[in-house]
């Protein structure tokens, strides 16, 4: 069997591993969410800016074929790496490009790709994207950006960067290594606009999360997949409403505490939904409504969803034999996938 390009892609972003050393201070994390076009312009790209991320740990990015910019390119700055996705162009022509949205629509995260292989019907007039990344390391922080071309080929990012914050976790090898490690995750508020400001723009965040015996699995961070928590299970729902906020109370932040991970768990996935904040502000800019319980219409519209995994090991390339098997897998799951959403 002949394997493509794509396919084989698609195989390496599985995680084959032992079951790690509880010591092992190297650990895979990966990201995976939509995006909405919120520029006002056709986009013709996006980059993900990895700070303290080298090129050759990250393992994987979500490309081709799922959507229309292909795989993207990797590039290593000053303080890490930047992927760019960007379509091609012909000299006169942008080949393709994110559209404006008609309206506001909720994605529930992860369906801007694509309907082939399970993504939205509508997805090349939608005005969303898709994206994901596997890496062999923990970012110390990370910005999206969309990017607007100009008339001689030129990309530029738009004017702000994407609402959609990525979490920065940190494990803690414990001293004895027959014990659990411990895990953190920590969601930074979006920054102030100047520095001067006392106040950044508030948001509302909802967070679930969930361990599990096996390494998370990029292609499988989707809604609806069993290894994605959704609030469905009371044990799931870690914060039902926050509000983040940089300068409020001092904090700049969402905290999820250094918790000891079960002795069985190989990762802990959190799902991450943001609204927006349409409560007052204070004089000084400061969101005066932080119970959504009690005041539901400070609750505006979904902004986007961050499904994210912490894997204790680091993602490895499997052996050929293992690859083709995986390989395999990856054929059957797709096929079964396309089948139960052609089904009903």
């Amino acid at each position: 069997m002949k394997m493509t390009k794509a396919l084989l892609t698609a195989a390496l972003a599985l995680a084959w591993c032992d079951r790690p050393v509880q010591a092992q201070t190297m650990f895979g994390s990966l990201s995976n969410f939509d995006v909405v076009n919120d520029t006002g312009e056709i986009c013709r790209g996006f980059e993900i800016e990895l700070e303290g991320i080298s090129p050759t740990e990250i393992f994987y990015a979500f490309g081709n074929p799922y959507i229309r910019y292909g795989d993207p390119t990797i590039t290593a700055t000053a303080t890490g790496s930047i992927v760019r996705y960007a379509s091609g162009f012909d000299g006169t022509n942008w080949a393709v490009g994110t559209p404006v949205p008609a309206g506001p629509f909720p994605t529930g995260g992860h369906e801007c790709f694509y309907p082939a292989y399970g993504g939205d019907p509508n997805y090349e007039t939608l005005g969303g994207e898709h994206f994901g990344v596997a890496l062999n390391g923990n970012p110390t922080n990370t910005t999206y950006r969309w990017l607007l071309g100009d008339a001689a080929g030129n990309l530029v990012a738009s004017g702000s960067n994407v609402k959609v914050p990525a979490p920065i976790w940190n494990v803690q090898p414990p001293a004895n290594p027959a014990a659990p490690a411990a895990v953190q995750a920590v969601i930074p508020a979006l920054p102030k606009e100047h520095p001067e400001d006392l106040f950044g723009e508030a948001m509302w965040v909802k967070v679930f999360v969930t361990e599990a015996a096996e390494p998370a699995e990029l292609e499988h961070l989707l809604p609806g997949d069993p290894a994605v928590p959704d609030g469905s299970e009371p044990a799931e729902v870690e914060i039902e409403w926050q509000l983040l906020q940089a300068g409020k109370n001092g904090v700049d932040e969402l905290d999820s505490g250094l918790d000891d991970m079960a002795a069985d768990s190989e990762s802990v996935t959190r799902r991450y939904e943001f609204y927006k904040y349409v409560g007052p502000y204070n004089d000084e800019g400061e969101a005066e409504i932080e119970d959504a319980d009690l005041f539901p219409d400070a609750v505006g519209e979904f902004l986007g969803a961050q499904n994210a995994a912490f894997n204790l090991a680091p993602f490895v390339v499997p052996e050929p034999s293992t690859l083709a098997l995986g390989l395999a897998g990856v054929i059957g799951v797709a096929a079964s996938r396309r089948r139960r959403r052609i089904g009903g």
